[in-house]
């Protein structure tokens, strides 16, 4: 899943772990212009456990914790 949001890049997955009891979600932040130098807030991991919620609820919630970070990054005055 990717998605973007005030100028940043949001690639997103999750997987089930090695002994199939936990979602394991990445999202990576890039900037969308580029621009390498004007930084990018961190990439966002969750583990979710797999007997609690689906694959979907888990990307969801992965993506809302990376559209937090970016508008916190933007709130900081990063931007």
């Amino acid at each position: 899943m990717a998605f973007e949001h005030r100028g940043f890049q949001v690639t997103a997955h999750a997987m089930a772990d090695e002994l199939d009891v936990q979602w394991i979600c990445h999202a990576l932040i890039e900037r969308t212009d580029g621009d390498t130098n004007k930084g990018a807030p961190e990439g966002v991991e969750l583990s979710i456990p797999r007997a609690k919620i689906d694959p979907l609820m888990a990307i969801s919630a992965l993506e809302h914790k990376a559209r937090t970070a970016i508008d916190d990054w933007h709130e900081a005055g990063r931007a």
